[in-house]
């Protein structure tokens, strides 16, 4: 998203529902406007923004795709898959930490970007 590949995304996309659903099927369109309204998210952002994005829109699109592929086609998300690397599509790197059930008698220092606190200290 927010690539010049987006087009050609969309369309495979759409030949996955076409597939799946049939064609002409109803909720095409439902389906195409909130794949178009999350690549217009990421596309508002500036480039390097965007891989913080990753996580906000993993989720809806897993639902765009699961609404398209159904249980017994995963070949078709794989021929996806494969087409989207074959044009030079790279996944990006998103890490995640958690640490829990510390007890701390002191002072915490911690650094980097995006800390997020929850819970009592």
């Amino acid at each position: 998203m927010g690539t010049d590949l987006y087009g050609y995304t969309r369309q495979r996309i759409v030949g996955l529902w076409r597939r799946g659903q049939g064609e002409g099927a109803e909720g095409e369109a439902e389906v195409l406007t909130r794949l178009d309204t999350l690549e217009q998210a990421v596309a508002a952002l500036e480039p390097e923004q965007r891989a913080a994005m990753v996580g906000g829109v993993q989720v809806p699109v897993r639902e765009i795709l699961a609404s398209c592929v159904g249980d017994d086609q995963p070949e078709a998300l794989q021929e996806l898959i494969d087409a989207l690397k074959a044009q030079g599509v790279e996944t990006p790197a998103v890490s995640q930490q958690t640490v829990t059930g510390n007890f701390a008698l002191g002072s915490i220092n911690t650094a980097g970007r995006d800390n997020n606190f929850g819970g009592a200290r």
